[in-house]
């Protein structure tokens, strides 16, 4: 039988490159020669991350028996290799004293935000210069978590790192939307405009309002050229844009997942002015509308100010009024407005909510702007190989056994699925009605989904996917659903039909507390 001795260094390498950084040095660090060199090759060595995962999967600090020898063995004989460190707060301390790290221009910092590391952040710190005039790419994320910000309440956090990291090229900002409410974690005017983030050619960054968003388009960055937003709420701005055209601008990628009525009044007018735009990704839930976003309007009230634009992607959904039904297009007519070359492959479909008026949702294809994606029964089906975490909603139609399958051929490598939907599935119907002219469904695999929930869902989708007969789900770890519909189907922790997609289960969540019985813990025998 083969071993890692037997592979080359290439491959070695790779699989290196697919494990924590920590996890190889302490493994193969003074297994032999070989190991020896490779851990040490620049290849691998370019890029390191030194934080752990917590049992709650949440960011931590290495255990002091590793960290010791990282500083001490390790890090004092890879650090001329080193341009990127991936640090926790904890630990960044002594990571950074350990070497010279004469390479090191990119840092991403987790779980930024400690109060206690605020030391770090002056101009008395040891690391000042560092800081100051080597790191010109920055990462920063945010944890809702954290009970204290690096900051005080009279602060604005990005005028903060501005005056610490003079020399950012590049920054990316994400925090969770708790702390966006935040005053200091708001863009005003209440500090100088040419100190904050000066020199950026790249910013990805989450904020708060629009009006965020539009004050950092209002020449303040004069380099920039890609632009990555991620907006918690549109709504109606303060500011007077104006319509001053934004030459530098080559990439632009807008996301808001809440519903806007301000579509039209705000976001259309700020793409008008990005007539050097090359890259252009949104994506909006549009509300309140009279017509669909369709591919005439991209056409008439976008691409022909942008004449530059190469590729453009795209996932919006758009509401109209019960008023507005008669006048809409079909599903059919929609998606024959997408003719362009720059749409490549669009897929569209039509709900009529019993909530609410008709929305439409489209998207292109290959769809790469995020790993999440949220869908009704009216999905028509296509390949999405890079979404791993999927929610099925409507509040009309049912999902069918049919649908599933669509689903799992759509969505290859799934692995987390959430099911919201309280209404019977038709078949279960048919088969309650002793239909005996109703086929043999075939079963369907979701060869790597981790994690279901079912908590907010009709038993029937218990019985769709915990019945090995109707789908196989070999790697199931995390169920949430509620403790009944999970007795009924099963059979009180008897059922054999039951058992297999059971078999790894980990953990189960339900929405209340139960006091559990022996024969639930003798048939979930995997539970930590």
């Amino acid at each position: 039988m083969a071993s890692i001795e037997d592979l080359c260094d290439e491959l070695v390498i790779m699989i290196w490159n697919k494990l924590n950084n920590f996890d190889v040095f302490y493994s193969f660090m003074g297994v032999n020669k070989r190991f020896d060199r490779l851990v040490r090759d620049v290849s691998y060595t370019r890029s390191i991350q030194l934080f752990d995962k917590d049992s709650n999967n949440n960011d931590c600090s290495l255990p002091d028996n590793l960290l010791d020898r990282l500083c001490f063995d390790v890090l004092p004989q890879i650090h001329d290799n080193i341009e990127w460190l991936t640090l926790e707060p904890l630990s960044m301390e002594r990571i950074l004293c350990a070497a010279q790290y004469s390479r090191l221009y990119k840092l991403t910092l987790v779980n930024f935000g400690h109060q206690s590391t605020r030391h770090y952040f002056t101009n008395e710190s040891p690391f000042a210069n560092l800081f100051k005039q080597r790191i010109t790419h920055l990462n920063v994320s945010i944890n809702f978590k954290l009970k204290l910000l690096l900051v005080d309440s009279n602060e604005n956090l990005y005028a903060f790192i501005s005056s610490i990291f003079t020399n950012l090229i590049d920054f990316n900002f994400t925090c969770h939307c708790f702390w966006r409410r935040f005053q200091h974690l708001t863009i005003d005017d209440s500090y100088n405009k040419t100190s904050v983030l000066q020199n950026v050619i790249n910013l990805r960054i989450d904020v708060d309002t629009l009006d965020d968003c539009l004050r950092l388009l209002d020449g303040r960055l004069i380099y920039l050229r890609k632009f990555i937003v991620n907006i918690y709420t549109i709504e109606s701005s303060t500011l007077n844009i104006g319509s001053k055209i934004l030459t530098n601008l080559r990439y632009f990628s807008l996301t808001s997942r809440k519903p806007t009525t301000e579509y039209d009044n705000y976001i259309l007018p700020l793409l008008q002015r990005m007539i050097n735009l090359e890259n252009l990704i949104l994506c909006l839930r549009i509300s309140w509308r009279s017509t669909y976003i369709d591919g005439f309007h991209f056409d008439n009230k976008i691409f022909i100010h942008m004449p530059q634009l190469r590729t453009f992607d795209f996932e919006i959904t758009t509401s109209v009024p019960r008023i507005e039904r008669g006048n809409q297009l079909t599903n059919h007519e929609l998606q024959n407005t997408f003719i362009d070359e720059r749409y490549r492959q669009v897929i569209s479909y039509i709900d009529n909510d019993r909530r609410g008026g008709p929305r439409s949702h489209i998207f292109s294809l290959p769809y790469t702007i995020d790993t999440s994606l949220t869908l009704s029964s009216n999905f028509p089906g296509g390949l999405l190989s890079n979404i791993r975490h999927l929610l099925l909603m409507d509040h009309r139609n049912s999902f069918e056994h049919q649908f599933f399958k669509i689903i799992a051929q759509s969505f290859p490598y799934l692995t987390d699925l959430s099911i919201h939907n309280h209404e019977q599935q038709e078949q279960h119907k048919r088969l309650n009605e002793a239909d005996e002219n109703n086929p043999q469904l075939s079963i369907i695999e979701f060869s790597h989904l981790n994690n279901l929930r079912l908590d907010s869902s009709h038993i029937d989708y218990a019985e769709q996917f915990l019945d090995e007969m109707n789908t196989r789900l070999p790697c199931l770890i995390h169920l949430d659903i509620s403790y009944e519909d999970l007795e009924i189907v099963t059979e009180n922790f008897t059922r054999d039909a039951t058992r297999r997609n059971c078999a790894q289960l980990n953990r189960i969540q339900f929405y209340k507390s139960i006091v559990l019985s022996e024969n639930f813990y003798l048939y979930f025998s995997s539970l930590k």
